[in-house]
């Protein structure tokens, strides 16, 4: 995926690029800036993890027309879980302080911030190869190698939800890098 921050500056119009040599207001451009391929960052990883979810919910459907009753708890969890994972990254934090907050974030903080999502990418390209790769077997795989690859679906969610926690702790200040 290309960077969205090149992205951004890229597609500036006139008035974003007067604002950019405005005394005062270069700062809040730049950031602002930021802010935006950070949001779009997170847009295209929430769309990813719903095909990851869409997978998911294909496999339980598949598992549950084969009766496997041992099965069905675990493929339900990672319906669950990846639906509350997506949600969670689309209301993420923006890192926007308004004009005159208590505190303010600079950019190295939402330049650290983009790269926390950036990290997101791999680990949910991840889960949607899983979750397809349940959908187009769960009918014909053994009941072992489903379990298998249930476990390693949840042990993914698990991994994702790890990194996506210690985001916002970094970002909170709870914790660096």
């Amino acid at each position: 995926m290309a960077d969205l921050r090149d992205k951004v500056k890229a597609d500036r119009g006139l008035i974003k690029n007067i604002q950019l040599i405005i005394p005062g207001y270069r700062g809040y451009r730049i950031k602002e800036d930021l802010r935006i391929a950070d949001r779009l960052l997170r847009e295209e990883l929430a769309n990813r993890f719903s095909v990851a979810q869409n997978g998911f919910e294909g496999a339980r459907k598949a598992i549950a027309k084969r009766n496997a009753i041992d099965l069905i708890e675990d493929a339900g969890e990672l319906v669950t879980r990846t639906h509350a994972a997506t949600e969670k990254l689309k209301h993420a934090e923006q890192g926007y302080t308004g004009i005159s907050p208590d505190y303010r974030i600079q950019e190295p903080q939402l330049n650290q911030m983009y790269e926390w999502d950036l990290r997101l990418l791999s680990l949910i390209e991840g889960l949607m190869k899983i979750a397809n790769n349940l959908k187009d077997t769960a009918r014909t795989m053994p009941e072992s190698d489903i379990a298998l690859e249930l476990t390693n679906a949840l042990q993914a969610i698990e991994d994702y939800e790890t990194v996506f926690d210690r985001r916002r702790e970094a970002i909170a200040g709870l914790e660096i890098g």
